[in-house]
């Protein structure tokens, strides 16, 4: 499938541009939202007192704090920002894929 966009109505070419916006933003509000639990949890610090443990229960406890984000309430919105911009990320990507199934030409 190749996208020709010459002969298409205004509105087809609006929708691919803001499925590429929203995805392009959703993305970075992934990344960002990955990149704010692991720092607001700890996820990626050898605390001081776990460094004589071994590797598998350092791992452990850096996965059960970086697993606290699903239980407290002060993550509340981060939450939600992850969610949301997963949601979103997945939804335009899929209008994406549609409008080039729909609008789309075989070459």
């Amino acid at each position: 499938m190749k996208l020709v966009m010459q002969g298409q109505p205004l509105f087809v070419h609006l929708a691919l541009w803001i499925c590429v916006a929203v995805f392009l933003v959703s993305f970075l509000g992934m990344l960002c939202g990955n990149y704010l639990i692991l720092t607001k949890t700890e996820g990626l610090v050898t605390k001081p007192d776990e460094r004589g443990l071994p590797y598998w229960e350092r791992a452990a406890r850096k996965y059960s704090r970086a697993s606290s984000i699903l239980v407290q309430r002060e993550f509340k919105y981060l939450r939600y920002l992850t969610c949301f911009a997963i949601i979103g990320g997945l939804s335009s990507f899929g209008c994406l894929l549609l409008i080039i199934r729909v609008f789309g030409t075989r070459t």
